[in-house]
């Protein structure tokens, strides 16, 4: 298949992907295709920027439990501390 950038573009979208993958396996509709466009159900982003990305899927983490900092922290793959530690970077 054809890819719009590099091998480290493609891979951040697999890590979004799987981040964001509300079932157990990935469709289409879990990838992100272009900037600024979403796909049924996906975040919408202005960039790749990998900053604006990890703060956004942070946010929907934390949405998505409650504010529970230590079921979000597991569902991401983090420690509580090192959530704690993003979290106050991008202000949240």
């Amino acid at each position: 298949y054809s890819w719009p950038g590099n091998v480290r573009e493609l891979q951040h979208s697999i890590e979004r992907a799987v981040i964001m993958c509300d079932g157990s396996s990935l469709g289409p509709d879990d990838f992100i295709l272009s900037s600024g466009v979403k796909s049924s159900g996906g975040l919408e982003l202005e960039s790749y920027n990998l900053e604006d990305i990890e703060k956004t899927i942070i946010e929907k983490v934390l949405k998505t439990n409650q504010g529970n900092v230590t079921q979000a922290a597991t569902q991401l793959g983090l420690t509580r501390t090192s959530l704690y530690r993003r979290m106050e970077k991008h202000g949240l």
